[in-house]
């Protein structure tokens, strides 16, 4: 029970992040799921991804009524990305757990570190 307490909690703080900051959840979902759920890399990345998918939908969606997507960005964007994630999860299914892990936590710390300095400039430049 108290499992899926966890899961369902970590669904709602997940799919808020991803509507709100369009992150997908996956920065949520993945370290969850493998540090509290006892679950292994390559499932929590798999698991993350498929929970993302309803989230990008529906956060999609939503932004689209409201004007916050840009299509031809879209028409763009979504190829490279679609061909680039099966690549990428061919590579990650190649790869050990511990590295796997290892590499997602580097850049999980990559872009918590450019966001916080990023945020730090633009707070300390002349307005």
């Amino acid at each position: 029970m108290g499992e899926i307490v966890v899961a369902l909690v970590t669904g709602l703080i997940g799919g808020f992040a991803g509507g709100l900051l369009g992150v997908g959840g996956g920065a949520v979902y993945i370290p969850v799921m493998v540090l509290l759920l006892d679950k292994q890399q390559h499932v929590a990345q798999g698991a993350s991804l498929a929970a993302v998918v309803v989230t990008a939908v529906v956060g999609g969606l939503t932004h689209l009524r409201r004007g916050n997507v840009d299509p031809p960005t879209v028409v763009w964007v979504a190829p490279a990305a679609i061909v680039a994630g099966f690549g990428a999860a061919f590579l990650a299914d190649a790869l050990a757990a511990d590295v796997l892990r290892r590499i997602f936590a580097a850049v999980a710390l990559y872009f918590a570190v450019t966001m916080i300095v990023g945020t730090l400039r633009q707070q300390r430049a002349p307005s």
